[in-house]
C-alpha cells in the first residue's frame, strides 16, 4: 500500500484497516466489526487514533486493538474499547489522552512489557493494565478497575509515577518484581494499594499524595526490602494495615499513616516526624528495630510494640489507651519526649531492657513495668515519671541528674547508683539536683563583681593648671559622676571616668557624690547532670569620695540588690542583698592603683521541684530560707597612655589588670513541703578572679565645659575555685555529702562599649558588655549613671 500525497507534496498518514500486517496508520473514524477486533494485526501495529476516532465497541466480545505476534504501539486521543482495549502479543507502548475501556483488561502485554503514558482515562471491569515482564506507567489522568486489579505484573519490574488517580476494587498495583512508585496524586484500592509479592524484590514508594485502602494492605510486600518516604497520607480505613511487610522496612514519615494497624514489619528502621496511628497497634516491630520518633505515635490499644533487639529513641509523643510502649524482647529505649498509656506507659516482657528517661512517662496505673532480669532504668535531668514503677529481678536504678522522690514496688535485690547525690529508704529512692549549688557560687560572684565594677574609677587629681591632655584629671566639681551605671553582670570595664584632653577645660578640686545602678544576666547551658540556668541580678548603689591629697582619693559606698536564679525543671534560688564598703585610688602620673573592699549580707529563698511518681501531676515542691554573707577585696592597677589627636578628637589607651578574691558563707537549712525534704549544712564559696582589659577612648571637646567620650574595650577573665568544695547534706535521714559541682577553673573573653557626656559639674555615663566563658555560659551586662562634682 502506498502513501497518499496531497497537493502540498507531503505524505499523509495511511488510514487504518481492520486487518493487516505491520500497520502504521491513523484512524479518525468509527472502526468496528462485531465478529472481529477493531484492528487486528498479524505482527506489530503502530496506531494513531485521533480525537474523532473510535476503535472497537464494548460488549461485543471482541478486542479494540490486538496483535497476533508482535507489539502494539498506540497513540490515542479518541476512544478504544472492547473485551480487551489493547492486546499486544509482546510489548504494549501506549500514549493515551483519550479513553481506553474494556470488559476484561484495558491494556494487556501477553509476553512483554507495558509502557504507558496516560493523561486520559483507562478503565476496566477486570484488570486495567496487565503485563508479563513489567509495567512502566506515567499517569496524570485516571486508571480505574471496577472489579479487579489496577496494575498487574506477572514478572519484571514495575515503575509508576502518578499525579492523577489509580484505583481498583482489588490490588491497585501488584508486582512480582522490583517496584518503584512516586505518587503525588491518589492511589486507592481494597485488598492492597501497592503490593510487591516476590520474596526477593524491592519496593520503593515516595508519597506526597494519598494512598488509601479499605480493609486491606495500603503498602506491603513479601520482598526483602521495602522503602517508604511519606509526606502525604497513607491509610487503611477499615480493619487492614497501612504499611505491612514480612521482612525489612525502612520508613521515613513526615506525613500521616493510619489504619487498624499502622505499620507492621519484621525488621524496622523508622524515622517519624509526622503522625502514625492505629486502632489496634500503631507500630509493630517483630524482628530487629531502629526507631526514632519526633512526631506522634498513637493508638487506642498498643502504640509501639517491639520485639528482640529494638533501639528506640523518642523525642515526640507516644500515647495509647492501653499500653504506649511494649518491649517484647531485649531493647534500648531513650525517651526525652512524652510516653502516656492508659494502663501501662512503658512495659517490658521478660528480657533485659534499658530505659533512659529525660522526658515524661505517665499512666494512671503503671508508668513503668519492668518484668525481666537485669533491667536498667536511668533517670536524666528533666525526667518526670507519673504512676507506679514496677521492677523485675536484679534491676538497676541510675540517678544521673534532677530531683527525684520515687516509690517502687520493691527495691529488694535492686542496685541504686548515681552520678548525683541520692539516698534509699525501704522502697523509696530519692536524689537531688546539684545545679543550685553550682549556681549559688556563680550568682554571688557575678553580683559582687558587678557591684565592685560600678564604683567610679576617678583619677586622683591634677590642678586646674596642669597640662598633659592625655592624663588630665576630671574636675572634682564634675565628680558626682555616673549615677546608675550599668547593665549585666561581668562588666567591669566602663567604670573609668573618661579623660579630658583640652587644658582649657577647668574643674574644681573637691568632693564628689555619685549613684549607679547595674543589671546583668548569665545564661548557663545544660552540662551533664546540670540543668540550664538563667540568673538575673541587679542593684543600685550610692557613694562619695574626697581628695585627701593631690594623688589620693578615698570613698565609701552602700547599696541593695537582688538575684533571681531560674533552673530548668528544678526550681530556683532568689536572694535579697545588702552591701557596702570602702575604696581608695592612688595616682602616680599616668599610672593608677585602686583598692576596693566590699562586704554584704543576703536573705536567700530556695525552691526545689521534685518528681514524685505517686502525687497528682508527678511534681511536689520543697522550699527553704536561709541567710548568708560575703566579703570581696580587690585590687586594680592600670596605665593611661595618650595616643594624641586625630580629626578633632584625642585618643587614650588604658590597659588594666584586676585581681579579686571572694569569700561567701551560707547558713544551713531544712526544707519543707515534700516527702523527701533536704537538710543542708553550712557551706562556703571561695573564688579568685583575674581580669585583664585594654580600652581605647575617643574624646571630643565641644566647648571648655562639655565633652563626649566613647570607648571600646575587650579582654580576658579567669575564675578559680578556692578553699574546701565539700558540701554536707542529708536526704531521707541519711548523710549524702558531695563536692561542689561545676568546673573549678573557668576562662573567658569579653568586649564592651561605653559612652560618657560631661559638662562642668555633671557627667552622664553608660556602658554595655558581653562575656563568653569556657563553662558554656554567657553574660550580658551594662550600667548607666550620674556623677556630680562640687
Amino acid at each position: 500500500m502506498t502513501a497518499i500525497v496531497g497537493s502540498s507534496g507531503q505524505a499523509r498518514a495511511q488510514a487504518c484497516t481492520q486487518t493487516g500486517t505491520n500497520q502504521t496508520c491513523t484512524n479518525s473514524v468509527f472502526l468496528n466489526n462485531a465478529a472481529a477486533a477493531g484492528i487486528s494485526d498479524t505482527n506489530t501495529v503502530t496506531v494513531t487514533n485521533t480525537s474523532t476516532g473510535v476503535i472497537g465497541v464494548l460488549g461485543t466480545g471482541q478486542n479494540g486493538i490486538q496483535t497476533l505476534a508482535g507489539a502494539a504501539n498506540v497513540t490515542n486521543d479518541g476512544t478504544i474499547a472492547g473485551s480487551t482495549g489493547i492486546l499486544a502479543n509482546t510489548n504494549a507502548v501506549v500514549t493515551n489522552s483519550g479513553t481506553i475501556s474494556a470488559n476484561a483488561n484495558a491494556i494487556t502485554a501477553l509476553t512483554g512489557k507495558a509502557t504507558i503514558d496516560n493523561s486520559g482515562s483507562i478503565s476496566s471491569a477486570s484488570t486495567a493494565i496487565v503485563a508479563v515482564t513489567g509495567i512502566n506507567l506515567t499517569n496524570s489522568g485516571t486508571v480505574v478497575s471496577t472489579a479487579g486489579a489496577g496494575l498487574f505484573a506477572t514478572t519484571g519490574d514495575v515503575g509508576v509515577t502518578n499525579s492523577g488517580t489509580i484505583s481498583s476494587n482489588s490490588f491497585t498495583i501488584f508486582s512480582n518484581g522490583n517496584t518503584t512508585v512516586a505518587n503525588t496524586g491518589t492511589i486507592s484500592g481494597r485488598n492492597a494499594g501497592i503490593f510487591a509479592n516476590s520474596g526477593t524484590s524491592t519496593l520503593n514508594v515516595t508519597n506526597s499524595g494519598l494512598i488509601s485502602t479499605n480493609n486491606g494492605i495500603t503498602i506491603g510486600g513479601n520482598g526483602t526490602t521495602v522503602n517508604v518516604v511519606n509526606s502525604g497520607t497513607i491509610r487503611d480505613t477499615g480493619t487492614g494495615t497501612a504499611i505491612l511487610t514480612s521482612k525489612n522496612l525502612t520508613l521515613s514519615n513526615s506525613g500521616t499513616i493510619s489504619g487498624f494497624n499502622g505499620v507492621t514489619a519484621t525488621n524496622l528502621t523508622l524515622n517519624n516526624t509526622g503522625t502514625i496511628s492505629g486502632t489496634n497497634v500503631a507500630v509493630i516491630q517483630n524482628g530487629t528495630g531502629n526507631i526514632f520518633n519526633a512526631g506522634t505515635i498513637s493508638s487506642t490499644n498498643f502504640a509501639l510494640f517491639t520485639s528482640n533487639a529494638a533501639v528506640v529513641t523518642n523525642t515526640g509523643t507516644i500515647s495509647a489507651g492501653a499500653t504506649a510502649v511494649f518491649a517484647g524482647g531485649a531493647g534500648t529505649f531513650v525517651n526525652s519526649g512524652t510516653i502516656t498509656g492508659g494502663q501501662f506507659a512503658f512495659r517490658s516482657n521478660g528480657a533485659a531492657t534499658s530505659l533512659t528517661n529525660s522526658g515524661t512517662i505517665s499512666s494512671p496505673q503503671f508508668a513503668i513495668f519492668l518484668s525481666g532480669t537485669n533491667d536498667v532504668l536511668t533517670l536524666l535531668p528533666g525526667s518526670r515519671i507519673i504512676g507506679a514503677i514496677n521492677l523485675g529481678t536484679a534491676d538497676t536504678i541510675n540517678f544521673a541528674g534532677g530531683n527525684h522522690n520515687l516509690t517502687f514496688n520493691s527495691l529488694a535485690g535492686a542496685t541504686v547508683t548515681g552520678t548525683t547525690p541520692f539516698a534509699v529508704s525501704g522502697n523509696q529512692a530519692a536524689a537531688i539536683d546539684v545545679t543550685p549549688f553550682a549556681a549559688q557560687g556563680r550568682t554571688l560572684n557575678d553580683f559582687s563583681r558587678e557591684a565592685a565594677g560600678a564604683i567610679p574609677l576617678i583619677p586622683a587629681g591634677t590642678s586646674p593648671s596642669s597640662g598633659p591632655l592625655a592624663f588630665a584629671a576630671p574636675d572634682p566639681s564634675s565628680r558626682v559622676n555616673d549615677a546608675f551605671a550599668a547593665i549585666p553582670g561581668v562588666v567591669a570595664g566602663a567604670n573609668d571616668a573618661m579623660v579630658f584632653k583640652n587644658p582649657t577645660v577647668v574643674y574644681e578640686d573637691g568632693s564628689a557624690v555619685w549613684a549607679r545602678g547595674f543589671v546583668g544576666q548569665r545564661i548557663q547551658q545544660a552540662d551533664g547532670p546540670l540543668f540550664r540556668t538563667a540568673n538575673l541580678f541587679y542593684g543600685g548603689m550610692i557613694g562619695g569620695d574626697i581628695r585627701v591629697r593631690p594623688d589620693l582619693r578615698l570613698g565609701a559606698f552602700a547599696g541593695v540588690g537582688q538575684t533571681r536564679t531560674s533552673i530548668d525543671f528544678s526550681g530556683g534560688l532568689n536572694s535579697d542583698v545588702t552591701f557596702g564598703g570602702l575604696y581608695a585610688q592612688y595616682d602616680a602620673g599616668a599610672t593608677f592603683l585602686r583598692a576596693v573592699l566590699q562586704a554584704g549580707g543576703s536573705n536567700n529563698f530556695t525552691t526545689r521541684t521534685i518528681n514524685n511518681n505517686l502525687v497528682a501531676g508527678g511534681l511536689e515542691t520543697a522550699t527553704a530560707s536561709f541567710n548568708g554573707w560575703y566579703i570581696n577585696p580587690e585590687l586594680t592597677i592600670g596605665q593611661r597612655v595618650g595616643l594624641g589627636n586625630l580629626a578633632g578628637a584625642s585618643y587614650t589607651l588604658t590597659p588594666t589588670l584586676r585581681l579579686r578574691y571572694l569569700y561567701g558563707s551560707y547558713d544551713g537549712y531544712t526544707e519543707n513541703g515534700s516527702t523527701a525534704n533536704l537538710t543542708m549544712g553550712t557551706r562556703s564559696v571561695s573564688t579568685v578572679e583575674e581580669r585583664g582589659e585594654l580600652k581605647l577612648t575617643r574624646t571630643v571637646t565641644f566647648s571648655p565645659s562639655s565633652q563626649l567620650a566613647s570607648s571600646i574595650y575587650g579582654g580576658f577573665l579567669g575564675t578559680q575555685r578556692a578553699g574546701d568544695s565539700a558540701i554536707n547534706a542529708a536526704l531521707l535521714g541519711q548523710a549524702i555529702p558531695f563536692a561542689a559541682p561545676g568546673p573549678a577553673n573557668v576562662w573567658g573573653g569579653f568586649g564592651g562599649l561605653g559612652l560618657e557626656w560631661r559638662t562642668r559639674n555633671v557627667t552622664l555615663f553608660s556602658t554595655a558588655e558581653y562575656l563568653a566563658l569556657s563553662d558554656n555560659s554567657a553574660l550580658v551586662s551594662g550600667r548607666a549613671g550620674l556623677r556630680v562634682g562640687f
